[in-house]
């Protein structure tokens, strides 16, 4: 598998980094930077010394994406939380796109404009960008608000919300704070759960 961050502030870099391993040996993808076996970063402009205005060049990163077709199974890229230089670059690249939402208001106005994007996107870049699924994140059941928003999300999108809810858990920052996935941590906790349905359902479908 292999991580592109296009976010120029580079938190999943920062989040992956800590997880290196030298001792594993892994195959060497060119431009990549290896992690632990089968799995690859290609770190965020801003982690590297880069200008955090610093532009991007969609036909070398479309080069690189055809050039892993038939040595990755997956390849995940997180793009910034707007339609900016960056998020355009990822849509051209991705397949399908998945939508965290966390479960307040701003973050719900924020959707409507995120969806309204990717039905752009689908015109301009055919075959690109489908809209996998939108993903509620950090939800704390005990927030009335919570509940209602997971409500509507319900109501207002039908089977495009994703059947998978990611609840709000400390397993997943203390994970980070360690340099490992929330499955080596914690693996019994409720966000390791979460996110282990959550596999099972892009996987099966």
């Amino acid at each position: 598998m292999a991580l592109f961050d296009l976010d120029p502030q580079g938190n999943a870099t920062v989040a992956v980094q800590a997880m290196a391993d030298a001792a594993e040996t892994t195959e060497d993808l060119s431009g990549l930077t290896p992690l632990q076996s089968n799995l690859w970063l290609l770190p965020s402009s801003g982690s590297v010394g880069q200008r955090r205005d610093a532009t991007i060049d969609v036909g070398r990163l479309q080069d690189l994406v055809q050039s892993l077709e038939d040595r990755i199974d997956w390849l995940v890229v997180d793009c910034p939380p707007r339609m900016d230089e960056w998020g355009w670059a990822g849509i051209q690249i991705a397949e399908e796109v998945l939508v965290p939402v966390q479960a307040e208001f701003f973050a719900m106005h924020g959707l409507s404009q995120m969806l309204a994007s990717l039905e752009a996107a689908a015109e301009q870049f055919p075959g690109r960008g489908k809209l996998r699924g939108v993903l509620p994140t950090m939800v704390d059941y005990r927030e009335p608000v919570a509940q209602e928003i997971l409500a509507d999300l319900r109501a207002n999108l039908g089977d495009r919300l994703m059947r998978t809810v990611i609840v709000r858990d400390s397993g997943l920052v203390e994970a980070a704070s360690f340099g490992r996935s929330v499955f080596q941590h914690c693996p019994f906790s409720k966000s390791a759960l979460c996110y282990a349905d959550l596999v099972k359902e892009l996987v099966d479908g």
